[in-house]
């Protein structure tokens, strides 16, 4: 265990995250598969007083912020609790622990961190402090990178329940046309196949998943802005995604949730433009959430972009974007 004091507790998150993102399909492990509910964190506390009071407030207050690009309001996470001394042996299993002490005798807040300790995959964090104030200040500290890293155990979950039913067939097609391999499950199949595009959709009764995949020639960074993003992709999803009635299509919603997009430099297969938003039907009442990835590829002059969206209407959608973003994220470059 990584003991550190407070000025340097950020440096040890970060190094943490850099480290999750290492395929770990080859190692043996003797670890009890992690467990507690989708998108879940557990905070132990020394008293119920700690929970209701700043402590656990700071906690929730961050990791239950509305999750963007979603029509109805969902949390990013669910913030559970207990009490040091319920802490048994089934909830040390816990994929996302923050354990919190208050320890009078302390000068300088410390920091602990640990991942695997009990289960795989896990990341323990201990923050202990001299007082509650002092305790949520650690915390304000580190909050962004746990995020980064608890939204990461969550992709890895969902990825080792996917990976078993990965359809080859699909995934040998878009290696031949895009170059690429990604861990498309079973049940996915072609809805449209264009020159430089392909739509994977899975039909239940009441909720359709899409999948879609296309390249375009890359010129300079300027493709990668938000913008230039959006125009690709309204002009790719009017042209093969068709709505319900005559003339209808998909497009970007922009008026009521627009669009945005990070940058991110360490998406497994290598510099990414994550978007998120909501599309909609034009021509009919149809919408619901979109994440894409727009990567360069790096042996080639091309731009391959991967999205996901969801039709469910009025129902919970989180947990469903996340099963795709997981999958997105077993994207690679075939060498």
């Amino acid at each position: 265990m990584k003991n550190i004091r407070f000025i340097a507790a950020m440096l040890v998150i970060l190094v943490s995250f850099s480290s999750c993102v290492v395929d770990e399909k080859a190692k043996e492990t003797s670890k009890a598969r992690s467990v507690g509910g989708s998108s879940e964190i557990l905070m132990v506390t020394q008293n119920d007083e700690q929970w209701k009071g700043q402590m656990g407030q700071a906690v929730r207050d961050f990791f239950e912020q509305e999750q963007y690009g979603l029509p109805q309001p969902e949390k990013n996470f669910k913030v559970a609790h207990i009490n040091l001394d319920a802490l048994n042996d089934m909830f040390k299993k816990h994929r996302n622990l923050i354990i919190a002490k208050i320890d009078k005798d302390i000068k300088n807040p410390l920091v602990e961190t640990q991942r695997n300790l009990d289960s795989e995959p896990q990341f323990v964090i201990r923050i202990t402090a001299s007082s509650p104030e002092s305790w949520v200040r650690a915390f304000e500290t580190q909050k962004d990178g746990l995020k980064l890293i608890f939204d990461n155990n969550e992709r890895k979950r969902f990825q080792e329940y996917f990976r078993p039913m990965t359809d080859s067939k699909i995934v040998a097609q878009l290696k031949k046309k895009f170059g690429i391999t990604m861990n498309i499950p079973e049940g996915y199949n072609v809805a449209a196949n264009g020159d430089n595009c392909m739509w994977l959709l899975q039909r239940h009764d009441d909720k359709d998943m899409s999948f879609l995949i296309y390249e375009l020639p890359y010129k300079d960074t300027a493709d990668l802005n938000l913008d230039n993003i959006i125009n690709v992709r309204d002009s790719i999803v009017k042209k093969y995604i068709p709505g319900p009635l005559d003339g209808s299509y998909m497009t970007t919603d922009k008026e009521f949730v627009k669009p945005v997009s990070k940058v991110l430099p360490n998406f497994p297969a290598g510099y990414a433009v994550e978007t998120r938003g909501m599309w909609n039907v034009v021509g009919d009442f149809m919408a619901g959430p979109f994440l894409s990835y727009s990567i360069v590829d790096p042996t080639s002059s091309k731009i391959v972009t991967a999205e996901g969206w969801i039709y469910y209407p009025n129902k919970e959608k989180r947990d469903l974007l996340r099963q795709q973003e997981s999958i997105l994220y077993s994207l690679k470059f075939v060498e």
